[in-house]
């Protein structure tokens, strides 16, 4: 089970239920055993007091110090775990979600389409020639270049659009209430923001281009979103074998290609 999982398991709920239950009852026991021994104390004023009598007592007035002790750890323990939950879904390098992030959320996104009757659209976009500026320029380089293109998408991409790195240079963005062809400019629009907007190292001769594949999703489910993504991965491999610097969206009817605007 994944952190992310763990996040949603409805098994913690009952836990923190359980645990909350036991330490209650563990103050209401050791208070109960206070109002005793003082009242003892009491009824018997003037004559001594063992010193059992007296552990007794310290230790019963212990016991609501460990119901709020039990309380701080529970809360410290939940915060961790959505802390560790959030990270299991974030890619660390440029804050954007990873693949069980996209997931996550691609699925919230197409259950409100489902709801409302409207299409979706999956775009899978790669950046061009990657590996030559890791080569060329260095690690460090390919990674600014990284963060670069998450910042440009940010800016770039709808409120209700989710966006994630898919991996290496590779990034999915799911497009809500819209087809392939009417998400078309939308991805034209994004890509010509990250070409613009991310400065590629051996600049000013070189630029940073996207290759883009858009498909259609056929379905409101996380099977759904797999196939569309695959379909989509298909579109970007022949913007590739085109040329690069394109988007290209594949559907059963046609199949469209968008070469970029020439200066």
């Amino acid at each position: 089970m994944s952190l992310a999982q763990v996040r949603r398991y409805p098994g913690q709920r009952d836990r923190r239920l359980r645990l909350r239950i036991g330490a209650g009852l563990m103050a209401v026991i050791g208070l109960l055993c206070i109002a005793v021994g003082l009242d003892e104390a009491f009824r018997r004023s003037g004559l001594p007091i063992s010193p059992l009598t007296w552990m007794s007592v310290f230790v019963d007035a212990l016991v609501p110090g460990f119901y709020i002790f039990a309380l701080s750890s529970l809360r410290s323990r939940d915060e961790l775990e959505r802390l560790l939950a959030a990270a299991a879904e974030q890619d660390p390098l440029t804050g954007l979600p990873n693949r069980a992030g996209f997931k996550a959320r691609a699925a919230a996104s197409l259950d409100a389409c489902r709801r409302s009757g409207q299409p979706a659209t999956i775009a899978m976009l790669d950046i061009d020639r990657f590996k030559t500026i890791n080569d060329g320029w260095g690690h460090g380089a390919g990674d600014e270049v990284l963060r670069g293109v998450a910042q440009a998408a940010r800016d770039s991409v709808r409120a209700t659009d989710v966006f994630a790195r898919f991996g290496g240079e590779e990034f999915i963005l799911l497009m809500v209430d819209v087809g392939p062809e009417d998400a078309l400019p939308l991805v034209e629009r994004i890509r010509a923001a990250m070409t613009r907007a991310v400065p590629h190292p051996g600049a000013p001769e070189h630029r940073v281009t996207i290759s883009a594949g858009l498909a259609a999703i056929e379905g409101h489910d996380v099977p759904a979103i797999e196939l569309a993504a695959k379909a989509a991965d298909g579109g970007l491999y022949l913007a590739k074998e085109a040329g690069r610097n394109r988007a290209i969206v594949v559907s059963r009817e046609r199949e469209t290609s968008v070469l970029p605007e020439r200066a």
